[in-house]
C-alpha cells in the first residue's frame, strides 16, 4: 500500500504546523532535499540565489552552486534555492538553463494560503487542496505559506520535469505565470522577504525531511490530472494591439492580471548567462548581446537599469560605438519580451459588466503598496509629512486615487475602431465605484498609528515595525533603536522607572501623587495608540513660568519625537466639534492645549473624543460625515484653571507648585531637557514599555482596595496599576478629589440642602420653590445660593433658568441628597428629595 492510500482523507490546516518557527539551517535543509553528494552525481549541483532587498527591484538572480556547506544564510537577505540540479558550462560555471538541467529533486507549490480572499485573482491554493502531507512547509509573508515535497527519486528527463510542472499548473495547485523545473525558484528557510517594509522573516512551520514521494505518488495524493504541453502553457501579458482569445483550459481573468513577482527581464538576461552583478541600486552590469560585434569582442560597458518613474520600461546602455542607437527597446525585443510587460505593472482590462472584478482587482493592487488601508468604509492612505516627517493618515480623493493607480497600474480597453486593445486611464465611474464602494474587501482595516514598539494581550513587546493586523494599527518606528529585556522582571521595571523619574526631578510637584501622575501621563504617551479610551492631561499651576509647558513637552515627546504645535481652547462646542474632528482625522500623536485662561467645560464634543472609541462629524464642504479614532493623547494646560462639571472624571490633573515667587526665573541643572529627550527617545520609551510589561508579565497584580475609574479600565490596568505596584502614589488621587470637590457639584449640594430644608420629603416644581421665595421669602445668605448659581434676576428667582437648572440635575447626587424626578399626569414637573 502506497504512503497515499495510507493519507487519504488528508486536508493541510493551521493544526499541522508549529506555532513557533523551527530551526533548521539552509545547509541542513538543501542537504536533506537533494540528498546527494559528488560522489552521486559528479559535477551536478544544487544552485542558490541570494540578495538584499525588494525582489522586484533589486533582484539579481545570480546562480551560485552548492557545494554542501556554503548556502547562504543571512537572515536579512532573499535566499532561494532551485527545485532542480544543474550541470556546468565549458567554462565550469552554473546556470539555471535547460541546456544544463540535470535532475529535478523537489516538487513546490507557492502561494498556499489557509484563507482565501475573495476577489483576488492571483493564484490562491487552499489549505484544503493540499491533500498529500507535506515535506516541508514554509511561512513566506503573513498567512502565505510556500508547501514543498521531497522526491525520493530524482526526474531526470527534463520533457518529464516540464510536463509535471505544466500539470501541476493545469490542475490548480500553483500561479500560470509560475516558471517550469529550470527556472523555479523556492525560498530556504533562513531568511526574509523583501517585498515587504519591514521585511518578512521567513517561518519553517513544519520539517518531515523523511517525508519522500515517487512521481505517482505525488500525482495521486495531490490528484493531479496529466495534461498536453498545449492545454497547460504558461500564461503570459497580453500585450497592446492583441485580443486576448479565451482559454479553454488556463485558469485566466480577463480583467486583471497581477504583475510579475520577479524582474522578468533580470530573469531573462541571468538565465542566458548575460547578467554580472548589482553595481548600483537598480544598475546592473551585464554582457551586451552583441558583444560579437564589439572591437576584440570587448566584453564591457553595458549597463541595464531597472524601471523607476523616469524610465518605465527601463533602460539600456552600452558603450561600444557598434551600439550606438541601441537601448532599451531593443535589448527587450532581443530578449523576446513585449514592451508592456517590462513595465512590471498589473493590467487591469476594463469592460462592460465587469465592474465589480475591476474594483476588486484595483483595491487589491492598491493593497499591494502597503500604505492604503480602509476605515469606517472609507479608503485611507498612509503619508508621511513633508514638514514633520510624521506619518499621518490620508483620506483618498478621486485625484490622488487618479495618480497611484495609474503609477502601479497599467489599464486598457478594447478599441472597437482600432480592433485592438489600448492603453486608457481609470474612468471617473471606476474611482467612484472604487471610492464610494464602502466594502473594500481587498485592504486591510486601520485605526491608526504607533510611533514606538507595542505590547502584546501576553505583556510581550512587539518590536516588529510595519501593520499589525491583529490590532489594525501601523506601527511606524526604527526596530534596533529600541531595546526592551525579553521577560522584564520587577527589577528591570524598578530601574526603568528610575530613569523616567529622573527626568522629573527639576519639576516642582505639589504633592507626590502629582509626581506620579506625570509618570502615568507618560505611560499613557507610549501606549495611547492601543488604548481604547485614556483622560485627557492637564497641567495645572498658580503662577506663570512653573514649568506646566515644559512638562507637556516632555510628556509629548513620548508620544511622537517631533514637536506638536499647541492650539487655543475652543471657545463653544461647535467650534470644539470642527477642531477635534479636522484634528483626529490624521491619526495625530498628540493635541495640545496651552495656557488656559478659562476652565476646561464639559463640551460635548470633548467629552465624546474622551469616552467614545471614534468621533464622527460632517467634513466641512462636503456633504457627508466621516468617522476618526480617537487614539490621540489629549493634554492641556493652564494657571488656576481645570476641569469642571462632567470634565471631572475625565481628565487627570497634575499640580505643579513651585516655591519660587517668581518662578520664570529659576535655573535648571538640565536646560536642554526636551533635546536630550528627544535624541534618546527610544531608550526611554523603552523605559516605559519595560514598566508595563513587567506588571503584565508578573501576573498583573492588584491592590487589595483600590477605587475603580470604569470609565478607563484599560487605562487603569496599563498606566496606573504598574506605579501602585512598584510603591508609587496613586496617580489618580487627584482625579478622584476633583470628582468629590467639584465647584458645580458643592454649589449644586448647597441647593439641595436649601430645599431639603424647606421642603423635607414632600414634592415640589419649579412653580413651588419661586412662590416659595416670593411670599415668605429666603434668607439673604439662602438666596445668595441661587443667585451664585445664576438662578434669579431682578432680586428674584428666574422660573425659566431654575426650571433648566432642575432638568439638568434630574438624578443628581451631592452630599447624600438624591433630585429625582416624579411622575405627573399633569403638565407640570414634580420633583423630590431623597436622603
Amino acid at each position: 500500500m502506497s504512503e497515499t492510500q495510507d493519507q487519504k482523507g488528508y486536508a493541510l490546516s493551521l493544526e499541522h504546523l508549529s506555532n513557533e518557527r523551527l530551526e533548521v539551517s539552509n545547509v541542513e535543509f538543501l542537504l536533506e532535499a537533494f540528498a546527494i553528494s559528488t560522489a552521486h552525481c559528479g559535477d551536478w549541483r544544487p544552485v542558490t540565489v541570494s540578495f538584499v532587498g525588494d525582489p522586484s527591484r533589486d533582484a539579481r538572480w545570480i546562480a551560485k552552486p552548492f557545494t554542501g556547506n556554503d548556502a547562504p544564510g543571512f537572515g536579512h537577505s532573499n535566499n532561494y534555492f532551485a527545485i532542480s540540479a544543474f550541470a556546468p558550462d565549458t567554462d565550469g560555471v552554473y546556470h539555471r538553463r535547460k541546456k544544463s538541467f540535470a535532475g529535478q529533486f523537489v516538487v513546490a507549490l507557492d502561494d498556499v494560503t489557509p484563507a482565501v480572499v475573495e476577489g483576488k485573482q492571483k493564484a490562491q491554493i487552499p489549505f484544503s487542496r493540499v491533500t498529500l502531507p507535506p515535506t516541508y512547509v514554509l511561512e513566506t509573508s503573513e498567512g502565505n505559506f510556500q508547501v514543498g515535497y521531497f522526491l525520493r527519486e530524482p526526474i531526470l528527463d527534463r520533457s518529464e520535469a516540464e510536463n509535471l510542472s505544466k500539470s501541476i499548473i493545469a490542475s490548480g495547485l500553483s500561479d500560470p505565470g509560475a516558471g517550469g523545473p529550470c527556472a523555479r525558484l523556492m525560498r530556504l528557510p533562513v531568511g526574509c522577504n523583501g517585498k515587504y517594509r519591514p521585511e518578512f522573516r521567513c517561518r519553517l512551520r513544519l520539517w518531515e525531511p523523511n517525508r519522500r514521494y515517487s512521481i505517482d505518488e505525488l500525482r495521486e495524493g495531490l490528484q493531479i490530472s496529466f495534461v498536453s504541453a498545449t492545454c497547460a502553457r504558461q500564461q503570459t501579458f497580453t500585450p497592446l494591439g492583441v485580443v486576448r482569445q479565451p482559454a479553454a483550459c488556463a485558469q485566466a481573468n480577463a480583467v486583471y492580471m497581477p504583475a510579475p513577482t520577479t524582474n522578468i527581464v533580470l530573469q531573462a538576461l541571468s538565465e542566458r548567462g548575460l547578467l554580472k552583478r548589482e553595481i548600483a541600486p537598480g544598475k546592473y552590469d551585464m554582457t551586451c548581446p552583441w558583444v560579437n560585434e564589439h572591437t576584440d569582442q570587448d566584453d564591457s560597458g553595458a549597463v541595464y537599469w531597472a524601471p523607476d518613474e523616469s524610465h518605465p520600461h527601463g533602460s539600456f546602455k552600452c558603450l561600444h560605438g557598434h551600439c550606438v542607437g541601441r537601448g532599451i527597446s531593443e535589448l527587450l525585443d532581443y530578449l523576446g519580451i513585449e514592451h508592456e510587460a517590462a513595465l512590471m505593472k498589473a493590467r487591469i482590462t476594463t469592460a462592460p459588466g465587469e465592474v465589480n472584478r475591476i474594483v476588486v482587482a484595483a483595491e487589491t493592487e492598491l493593497a499591494r503598496t502597503g500604505v492604503y488601508f480602509q476605515r469606517s468604509g472609507r479608503i485611507i492612505r498612509l503619508s508621511r509629512s513633508t514638514i514633520t516627517g510624521n506619518l499621518q493618515l490620508q483620506e483618498v480623493n478621486t485625484n490622488s486615487l487618479l495618480v497611484d493607480l495609474s503609477a502601479v497600474t497599467r489599464w486598457q480597453h478594447f478599441d472597437g475602431r482600432a480592433k485592438r486593445i489600448v492603453p486608457c486611464d481609470p474612468s471617473a465611474k471606476y474611482l467612484s465605484a472604487i471610492l464610494e464602494s464602502g466594502r473594500h474587501q481587498a485592504l486591510p482595516e486601520i485605526i491608526g498609528i504607533a510611533r514606538q514598539p507595542m505590547i502584546d494581550a501576553h505583556g510581550r513587546v512587539l518590536m516588529k515595525a510595519g501593520y499589525n493586523a491583529a490590532n489594525k494599527l501601523y506601527a511606524d518606528f526604527d526596530e534596533h533603536a529600541y531595546a526592551v529585556p525579553l521577560a522584564p522582571t520587577k527589577e528591570d521595571a524598578f530601574k526603568a522607572l528610575a530613569e523616567l523619574e529622573a527626568l522629573l526631578e527639576e519639576f516642582p510637584f505639589d504633592a507626590d501623587c502629582d509626581r506620579s501622575a506625570a509618570l502615568s501621563a507618560i505611560l499613557t504617551a507610549v501606549v495611547r495608540s492601543q488604548l481604547k479610551l485614556a483622560p485627557m492631561i492637564h497641567v495645572q499651576a498658580h503662577l506663570p513660568g512653573s514649568g506646566k509647558s515644559y512638562l507637556t513637552a516632555l510628556v509629548a515627546a513620548f508620544a511622537t519625537g517631533d514637536e506638536v504645535a499647541a492650539s487655543s481652547f475652543p471657545k463653544d462646542d461647535e467650534e470644539c466639534r470642527k477642531f477635534l474632528h479636522s484634528q483626529l482625522l490624521s491619526s495625530p500623536a498628540a493635541i495640545i492645549f496651552d495656557n488656559l485662561t478659562t476652565d476646561i467645560y464639559a463640551f460635548k464634543s470633548l467629552c465624546m473624543a474622551i469616552t467614545e472609541p471614534t468621533f464622527n462629524a460632517r467634513i466641512l464642504g462636503v456633504s457627508r460625515t466621516a468617522e476618526a479614532s480617537t487614539r490621540t493623547l489629549l493634554f492641556s494646560s493652564g494657571n488656576n484653571v481645570g476641569p469642571v462639571e462632567d470634565m471631572t472624571r475625565r481628565v487627570l490633573t497634575i499640580c505643579l507648585n513651585p516655591s519660587e515667587a517668581n518662578p520664570a526665573e529659576r535655573e535648571f541643572r538640565h536646560p536642554n531637557l526636551i533635546e536630550d529627550l528627544r535624541e534618546k527617545r527610544a531608550h526611554f520609551v523603552s523605559c516605559a514599555l519595560t514598566v508595563i510589561s513587567a506588571w503584565m508579565l508578573a501576573g498583573r497584580p492588584r491592590p487589595d482596595r483600590m477605587k475603580t475609574l470604569n470609565s478607563f479600565m484599560q487605562w487603569g490596568e496599563w498606566c496606573r496599576l504598574p506605579l501602585l505596584w512598584l510603591g508609587r502614589s496613586d496617580p489618580a488621587t487627584r482625579l478622584f478629589e476633583l470628582m468629590v470637590n467639584d465647584p458645580e457639584r458643592e454649589q449644586t449640594a448647597r441647593i439641595f440642602e436649601v430645599l431639603s430644608r424647606i421642603f423635607k420629603a414632600d414634592a415640589f416644581s419649579v412653580k413651588d420653590v419661586a412662590t416659595k421665595a416670593r411670599r415668605s421669602g429666603f434668607d439673604d445668605d439662602i438666596f445668595d445660593v441661587f443667585e451664585e448659581a445664576g438662578l434669579s434676576a431682578g432680586g428674584s428667582l428666574d422660573r425659566r433658568r431654575l426650571g433648566w437648572w432642575f432638568r439638568r440635575k434630574n438624578g443628581w447626587t451631592a452630599n447624600g441628597i438624591k433630585l429625582i424626578k416624579l411622575p405627573s399626569p399633569s403638565k407640570q414637573i414634580v420633583y423630590r428629595l431623597e436622603v
